[in-house]
């Protein structure tokens, strides 16, 4: 299967088809990498969708009570392969 994928940083209003996929059915499909906030305002996002410096932005922020991680107990003994 051949197909022809780009991202493009600012969508101009005609878009050029690669010449080996002209005269031929196709499926296009315009996929938005960012979001558009109530105000408007677009975020961008990284390639797993999530906004750019979220995660610095968040890193111990947690202002609540302090997480504890509960004992696991002990582990399951199963039989060994022959």
């Amino acid at each position: 299967m051949n197909y022809f994928r780009q991202i493009i940083e600012e969508l101009p209003e005609t878009i050029i088809a690669p010449p080996e996929l002209r005269h031929r059915r196709v499926e296009i499909i315009i996929l938005p990498l960012d979001e558009v906030i109530g105000n408007g305002k677009s975020t961008a996002v990284d390639a797993n969708g999530w906004p750019l410096g979220f995660f610095e932005e968040t890193e111990g922020r947690w202002a609540g009570e302090p997480l504890v991680r509960e004992p696991q107990g002990e582990y399951e003994t199963r039989l060994e392969f022959e």
